[in-house]
């Protein structure tokens, strides 16, 4: 769902292969973090509507309805300190701070990185069409591209889609890591043997769904229990240098999905659902996932002229590289 102004309202459109159904049963299946009996205590409530008009937990939905959602709940806090890299006038560069998501997701609505500079842009009395040509996850800092025009977004998804953008990231991750350079060449897809349907892993590259994947690691500096990775992926899937890591046995520090069983990572979800802080106050050695997207190379999308962009690590990290590896929890700034 997506939400069309400052008042939290979110929208959807029924897809083809929901014709027919059941709206409760619809919104607990696509938009998990309410379940079905809690859907139709926010449809009873009067906070779901069809077509604008009040919706009943068991009426059958037809393609292309529109389902609006107004929830009442105070949205969780999130680091919204973003910092403007490069700006012109088909695309900016922007310093994404750990902590916030790239768009609206669960119960994040208002507090994302999308809605940030929307309004950065408003207040400059611009309104330009932004996109996002990538993501970056909630708790990955770094350099996200923003599209500012139709044409500039489609010349930078076709860099993305062909491979021709360069990434590196900064990763610690657990373990020594002996040869100075390694590559994983797997095959990413979702993880049958776990209940988590957002868990990904390496999987035969005949599996059904599975992507290609390959990332080069490079050793920047060996701790006594940790590595300060540079990743290059030479793809862009989702999670890859996660699991990619996590296959390698060396899990990034700080990550709750990876690295850990299922029940740990339910626990965190419901830790958090309860009112519970995302750095899950302490019961891992970092506040979260120590990654960062740290340089960017890529022709600019109108004259094709090459660019290169930086983001220095964030000071979390070099804490963690300067005491060893201590836990680094550290509030966030106010919103």
């Amino acid at each position: 769902m997506t939400d069309a102004s400052d008042e939290t309202v979110l929208r959807s459109r029924v897809p083809p292969a929901a014709d027919g159904k059941r709206i409760a049963e619809w919104l607990s299946t696509r938009f998990r973090y309410l379940d079905e009996a809690s859907w139709r205590s926010e449809i009873e409530a009067g906070r779901v509507q069809r077509n604008g008009k009040p919706a009943g937990a068991d009426d059958r939905m037809r393609r292309g309805d529109e389902i609006a959602y107004r929830p009442i709940h105070q949205e969780p806090r999130a680091n919204t300190a973003i910092e403007m890299i490069h700006d012109d006038a088909a695309f900016a560069v922007v310093f994404k701070p750990a902590h916030l998501v790239a768009h609206a997701d669960g119960a994040f609505v208002q507090n994302t990185f999308f809605r940030v500079l929307e309004r950065h842009f408003r207040d400059l009395g611009q309104q330009p069409t932004l996109a996002l040509a990538h993501r970056l996850d909630r708790e990955t800092s770094g350099l996200m591209v923003v599209t500012k025009s139709a044409t500039a977004s489609r010349a930078m998804q076709q860099q993305f889609t062909a491979g021709t953008v360069a990434k590196e990231y900064l990763a610690i991750a657990h373990g020594v890591v002996a040869d100075d350079e390694l590559a994983v060449d797997g095959a990413i897809g979702r993880d049958e043997r776990s209940e988590i349907t957002i868990r990904r892993a390496v999987v035969d590259p005949g599996a059904i769904g599975a992507q290609r994947a390959r990332t080069s690691f490079r050793v920047e500096q060996r701790l006594r229990a940790h590595t300060l990775l540079r990743a290059l992926p030479e793809t862009g899937r989702t999670h890859q240098i996660r699991v990619h890591l996590t296959h390698a046995g060396h899990p990034l520090v700080g990550d709750k999905l990876y690295g850990r069983s299922d029940a740990e990572y339910l626990e965190y979800v419901r830790f958090v659902k309860a009112g519970g802080e995302p750095w899950w106050d302490g019961r891992l050695q970092a506040g979260r996932q120590l990654l960062h997207a740290a340089s960017l190379r890529f022709a600019h999308p109108l004259t094709n002229a090459p660019l290169h962009f930086e983001a220095p690590m964030p000071e979390d990290m070099r804490t963690f590289l300067r005491e060893g590896g201590p836990s680094c929890q550290r509030p966030m700034p106010p919103p």
